[in-house]
C-alpha cells in the first residue's frame, strides 16, 4: 500500500532518531524535520464539508435547549458566518477590537537576588518561543472561532523554531477540567473510527492514546496533554455546553432575508399595470360591437404592450389598475431590519452603516464592544503564560496582553508615554501600543544605531529645542492666521465637530 507524503515524511524522521534515546521522537522531533504541517491528503480526501440551512422555526427549538442542540446550533452559525455578510462583519468587527499587542515580563523574582544574566539569557529564549507562535497570524483565528463558536479548541505542533496551533474538531471535543486557569481539552477518540486517514494528521499523542482506546474501547473520550492542548472559551462563565455569543440573532438575520424577498415582490408589483377595455352597450346590455371586431381590437392592442401590462376586455369603463406604493407611511423594512440585527447583537448599528451618530458616540459604543474582545484575550493570555512557565527558561516570566486597539492606539499610546516622562517603566508597553514588539524593538535599536547608524547620519527634525521661532514657523508654513490647530476624533464635543461639518 503506498504511503501518504505526511507517512512517509514522518517514516523518514523515525528512522533519521532511530538511534536516540526513548520518547526523543516527539512532536518537536518530527516537526522539525518536517517542517510544515499537512492537514489533509488531496490525493486520498474522502470527506467532504457538508452545510445545512435550517429553519427559523429550527433555529428557535435549538436555542430553547442548547446543551441537547449543540452540534446543530454550532452547524447553523457556521452556515450564516459564510452566507450572511452582516453576521461575518459582526464578528469581524469584535475580533479586530484587540490588536494583540503584547508584553514580556518578570514573574516571581527577587530583583535583589536575581542573577541578571541569567534572566536576561532566558528572556531571550522566551521573546523567541512568543515569536515562533506567530500571534498576530495565529491568535486571531482562535478569536474568530471563539466569538463565532463560543469554543475553540487546539493543539500545538512545537518544532525548535515554530509552534504552529491545530484546530480540532469541535463535535468530538469537550471540557472537563480546568488547569492553571486554563480549559483543558478532552477528546473523543471514536472519531478516528471513522476518519482513519487522519490520525496521521494530528500529533504523536493522538496516536498513542487512539491505541489505548482501540484496547477497550470502553472509555473513549480521554484527556489531551497539557499545555500543548487548550480550549479557549467566550462564555467561560457556562463550561457545561457551548452557547455561540451571538446565537440569539439568528432570527433576525433571517429577518432580513424574509424582508428582502418582500421588498423583491413588492418592487415587482408596482412595476406592474393592467388596462381594461371597454365594450359599449345599449341601454338593455347589448354590445354595440360585433363581438369579433371586438376581440380583434383587443388582441392588437394586447400584442403592442410591454410585458409588464396586462390587458382584459370588459363590458365595464376603462380605466387603468395599477399597484403603485403609497408615499404616506412608507417604511423601509430591510433597513428597520438590518438596523434590528445589530440592537440585538449588542452593537451600535451606526458602526456599520454611519449616516446619524458623531464620532465621539461611535468610540464611547467601541469602548464598550472591547470588553467582549478583551475577555478572550485574557483567556489566551492564560494559555500562553501556562505553556511558557512550563518550560524552564520561562518560568520566571509571563506574558501580557494590552488592551489595545486601532480604536484607542493614539490614547493608550499618550498614557503609557506620560508614564515614562515620569519615569515609569512603561517603555516597553508603549513601543508595543505603537506596533513595536519587544523583540522588534530589540533588533531595530541595534539595526539604527550599531549597524546602520543612523543617529550619526539623520539631521534632527526642526523643533522649538533646536530652532529659532522664525525659522520653525517658516519650515511649518505657518501664517499670520488666527485660530488654535484644528483637533481630532475624540478631542472635541458633537457641537464642535457639527461646527466642523458646517464650515
Amino acid at each position: 500500500m503506498e504511503k501518504t507524503n505526511n507517512e512517509a515524511n514522518i517514516d523518514g524522521v523515525e528512522k533519521l532518531f532511530s538511534n536516540a534515546p526513548k520518547g526523543y521522537i516527539g512532536i518537536s522531533g518530527r516537526f522539525a524535520q518536517i517542517n510544515k504541517l499537512i492537514t489533509r491528503d488531496l490525493n486520498n480526501n474522502t470527506t467532504t464539508p457538508t452545510f445545512s440551512r435550517y429553519s427559523k422555526d429550527e433555529i428557535a427549538t435549538y436555542l430553547e435547549n442548547p446543551y441537547t442542540y449543540e452540534k446543530q446550533l454550532r452547524e447553523a452559525i457556521v452556515y450564516i458566518y459564510g452566507a450572511s455578510p452582516h453576521f461575518r462583519r459582526l464578528i469581524q468587527y469584535f475580533v479586530g477590537l484587540s490588536d494583540l499587542s503584547y508584553i514580556i515580563s518578570p514573574y516571581k523574582i527577587d530583583p535583589q537576588k536575581q542573577n541578571a544574566t541569567t534572566l536576561g539569557r532566558n528572556y531571550r529564549k522566551v521573546l523567541n518561543i512568543i515569536s515562533s507562535m506567530n500571534v498576530r497570524s495565529q491568535f486571531p483565528k482562535i478569536l474568530s472561532v471563539c466569538l463565532r463558536e463560543d469554543v475553540f479548541y487546539g493543539t500545538m505542533w512545537v518544532s525548535d523554531n515554530n509552534i504552529t496551533i491545530q484546530q480540532l474538531p469541535s463535535d468530538y471535543c469537550s471540557i472537563q477540567s480546568i488547569e492553571g486557569n486554563v480549559l483543558n481539552v478532552t477528546f473523543n477518540f471514536s472519531y478516528f473510527d471513522s476518519h482513519s486517514n487522519m490520525l496521521n494528521f494530528y500529533p504523536k499523542e493522538f496516536q498513542t492514546k487512539y491505541s489505548i482506546y482501540q484496547k477497550s474501547r470502553m472509555n473513549k473520550w480521554i484527556d489531551l496533554d497539557a499545555p500543548t492542548s487548550f480550549a479557549i472559551k467566550c462564555n467561560n462563565d457556562i463550561l457545561d455546553y457551548p452557547l455561540p455569543p451571538f446565537a440569539g440573532i439568528l432570527r433576525e438575520i433571517y429577518d432580513i432575508e424574509d424582508y428582502k424577498q418582500l421588498k423583491a415582490t413588492k418592487t415587482a408589483l408596482e412595476n406592474y399595470a393592467m388596462v381594461a377595455m371597454t365594450l359599449p352597450t345599449d341601454g338593455e346590455g347589448n354590445w354595440l360591437i360585433d363581438e369579433g371586431k371586438a376581440r380583434d381590437f383587443w388582441s392588437n392592442l394586447d400584442s403592442v404592450l410591454p410585458e409588464e401590462i396586462g390587458s382584459v376586455m370588459t363590458p365595464m369603463p376603462l380605466s387603468k389598475i395599477s399597484f403603485e406604493k403609497s408615499n404616506t407611511g412608507d417604511v423601509d423594512n430591510v433597513a428597520e431590519a438590518e438596523q434590528n440585527l445589530f440592537t440585538a447583537a449588542g452593537v451600535s448599528s451606526l458602526l456599520f452603516n454611519n449616516e446619524k451618530a458623531s464620532a465621539n458616540a461611535l468610540l464611547l459604543s467601541i469602548k464598550a464592544d472591547q470588553a467582549i474582545t478583551f475577555g478572550i484575550v485574557r483567556s489566551i493570555e492564560d494559555m500562553v503564560n501556562r505553556y511558557i512557565q512550563s518550560r524552564t527558561e520561562g518560568k520566571n516570566f509571563k506574558v501580557t496582553f494590552l488592551d489595545v486597539s486601532p480604536y484607542n492606539r493614539n490614547e493608550m499610546g499618550a498614557q503609557y508615554l506620560k508614564a515614562c516622562q515620569f519615569g515609569m517603566p512603561m517603555v516597553s508597553a508603549y513601543c508595543a501600543s505603537q506596533g513595536l514588539s519587544q523583540e522588534d524593538f530589540d533588533s531595530m535599536n541595534f539595526l539604527e544605531n550599531d549597524v546602520i547608524g543612523i543617529k550619526t547620519k539623520l539631521v534632527p527634525l526642526l523643533s522649538s529645542s533646536n530652532t529659532s521661532a522664525e525659522m520653525l514657523d517658516e519650515s511649518r508654513g505657518a501664517t499670520d492666521e488666527g485660530g488654535a490647530p484644528t483637533k481630532g476624533v475624540g478631542e472635541i464635543s458633537e457641537s464642535g465637530e457639527q461646527n466642523q461639518e458646517d464650515a
